[in-house]
């Protein structure tokens, strides 16, 4: 799928709620005529993006953690065994260097996925380019459920 937009600027891409429920629905378009059985999140990011897109397909969610740590990317929470025989999409809010997507395929695969279409909301040049995405950018991207956290009963900008 060609992105919706594309933004060439190096400096950081701020998404807000209003834009991403907007690229959500442009996501939900685009995903239904590939017809998933289920919808895979890979938490943490992509559990927001996977559960949001669930509910506009009317789709059972099912995730899938990997934690990076030490250089390598390890399985926290597999893949359940209610997937197998199913056409997932898998999706993550962000596409880069694509391992993530790759080590949570090969997961998928082990537990007897029948096929999966991966999806990103954001795919970030020059890397790993997923079946779908709605915008694609060469700079950092900055989330809305990321902007803020609770440090010491203040919200605190990161």
């Amino acid at each position: 799928m060609a992105p919706a937009a594309t933004t060439t600027s190096k400096a950081r891409r701020l998404i807000d709620w209003d834009e991403f429920d907007a690229l959500m629905h442009q996501l939900a378009l685009a995903v239904a005529p590939f017809k998933p059985d289920g919808v895979v999140g890979i938490a943490r990011g992509g559990s927001i993006v996977g559960c949001t897109l669930s509910f506009l397909l009317g789709l059972d969610y099912y995730p899938i953690r990997l934690k990076k740590q030490g250089g390598a990317t390890r399985v926290v929470v597999p893949p359940p065994p209610d997937v197998k025989g199913l056409h997932v999409a898998l999706v993550d809010d962000l596409s880069q260097s694509g391992e993530t997507f790759k080590i949570a395929q090969h997961e998928l695969s082990a537990v007897g996925v029948k096929r999966i279409t991966t999806i990103a909301l954001v795919r970030r040049e020059p890397g790993f380019r997923p079946d779908l995405f709605a915008i694609e950018v060469q700079s950092k991207v900055r989330f809305p459920w990321a902007r803020d956290q609770l440090i010491d009963g203040k919200f605190v900008k990161r």
